[in-house]
């Protein structure tokens, strides 16, 4: 009975007539003129883009739509009609938008990418903080050299603070990977440090309103940029972390909490590793005279485990010069002995992934002692060799082979007051008072004079260039 059942199904399946209607027609996209995939903008031009979309079959009949995404404000500008037409008010970064072409007849979409890239005034050049006679001055070098002098001055009416040290920029390289802000840090005034916006150099916040309850009183130290968009500082000799735990956009992200807490008192330096899967800095306690372990919470101290006896990193009996980190095998610290003796120090540094290993490689005297000044200013390139300032000379110093050479740039008599390294190493920017120097120390060269802007109000400080 089942053979016959199953015989019957067979026979009335084969004998079905498929009726469906499979005659395709393939639909073609629009032909779209006049589109490019990036447009460039000044905040405060018209932006106008006027694509030609030629529909199959000469139709006429769209619907044109552009969408720009605004991640940092977590929202997008949306706009209909077949050209975009708008006064562009974006900051300064690379914004991801998109144009949609809707075949009324057929009820496609087709979509086309593109991106918008916004600029302000002060995009692209170099940014100056000085030290004028005590005040500082934030200044700006066009591409064409031209110089815009005490512009914090001219844009807040209010002056910065004194002491001009670091000009930090802001940025996150997980969320936009734009500068989006600097920190003007200064030793002293009554706004010591100010956060400022970097599209168009106006005030955002006072240090003081970084936290989310600020200290009596806050003495900077020294503040370092992270690559998640926080900053960390030595303020009051203590440790503060800015937070992370909220979006980036947030009104709280990168605000300061108390210090990581613990009994020390840091000199103004830091070494340290950040990643996504960890961090750790590395400090020195100018009191104990030793150096110190943290993580992104907790002070960990002299809790480190010490490799070989070469000397000792937990009772160093010197005062901190500089300490410089190459790789996690290649740190330096240049010390101040007893009897006034420059010291170099090598160790490796093994704190990641819940190792606490500190290896020490050697001890000796700094060959540049007698160079050394009070002003002296530091770099280390990262092929391994050191960049240092002594009066109105800049000295290049190779602890491979220990040799010392000077730089062939002659600065007029004038006292070196910053040294940065650019380019991947390959250029030296210096200041002195009035005038910045680009200096050639790619292989090679020793100090060619490229470029030399002059103009700047005071000693120059610190810089920042964005191409």
């Amino acid at each position: 009975m089942k053979r016959i059942l199953f015989i019957l199904l067979i026979v009335f399946t084969s004998c079905f007539k498929d009726k469906g209607n499979y005659d395709y027609t393939d639909l073609s996209a629009p032909v779209v003129a006049n589109f490019d995939s990036v447009y460039t903008v000044f905040t405060g031009d018209s932006l106008v883009i006027s694509p030609v979309v030629t529909l199959p079959g000469g139709k006429k009949d769209m619907t044109c739509t552009w969408k720009i995404n605004i991640p940092e404000q977590a929202r997008s500008d949306d706009y209909e009609g077949p050209e975009l037409r708008i006064l562009f008010g974006l900051g300064a970064s690379t914004y991801s938008a998109l144009f949609t072409v809707t075949d009324n007849s057929t009820g496609m979409k087709y979509f086309y990418k593109f991106s918008i890239a916004g600029k302000t005034a002060f995009t692209t050049g170099t940014i100056v903080l000085s030290d004028d006679a005590g005040g500082a001055k934030l200044s700006f070098i066009k591409p064409d050299g031209t110089v815009q002098p005490d512009l914090y001055q001219a844009i807040n009416k209010e002056p910065l603070g004194t002491g001009a040290m670091q000009l930090v920029p802001v940025r996150n390289q997980f969320y936009m990977n734009v500068i989006f802000a600097y920190w003007i840090v200064c030793s002293g005034g009554v706004n010591p440090a100010i956060r400022i916006n970097s599209d168009n150099l106006e005030k955002e916040k006072y240090i003081r309103e970084n936290f989310y309850e600020a200290p009596a009183s806050i003495v900077p130290g020294y503040f370092q940029n992270i690559i998640n968009g926080t900053t960390t500082a030595i303020m009051n000799d203590q440790l503060f972390i800015g937070t992370s735990e909220t979006a980036p956009f947030a009104t709280y992200y990168g605000y300061y909490g108390v210090p990581v807490s613990g009994n020390y008192r840091l000199a103004p330096d830091l070494v340290f590793t950040f990643t996504q899967a960890g961090s750790y800095y590395l400090g020195f306690d100018k009191v104990k005279r030793n150096l110190v372990r943290f993580n992104s919470s907790t002070y960990f101290g002299t809790d480190y485990t010490q490799e070989d006896s070469v000397f000792n990193p937990k009772d160093l009996r010197m005062d901190l010069i500089e300490m410089e980190k190459i790789s996690e095998d290649d740190v330096y610290a240049f010390c101040r002995d007893s009897t006034g003796k420059a010291v170099e120090l090598k160790f490796s540094l093994n704190f990641m992934n819940g190792n606490t290993r500190f290896k020490t490689l050697y001890q000796r005297p700094f060959p540049g002692d007698s160079l050394l000044t009070a002003g002296t200013r530091w770099q280390s390139s990262p092929v391994g060799v050191f960049y240092f300032s002594a009066g109105d000379k800049i000295y290049r110093y190779n602890p491979l082979n220990k040799e010392i050479r000077q730089l062939n740039t002659d600065f007029g008599g004038k006292a070196v007051t910053m040294i940065k390294l650019w380019n991947d190493g390959n250029v030296l920017l210096a200041g002195v008072q009035g005038s910045l120097y680009w200096l050639d120390v790619s292989t090679g060269k020793y100090g060619e004079v490229m470029r030399k802007v002059d103009g700047i109000p005071g000693n120059v400080k610190d810089v920042v260039i964005r191409e």
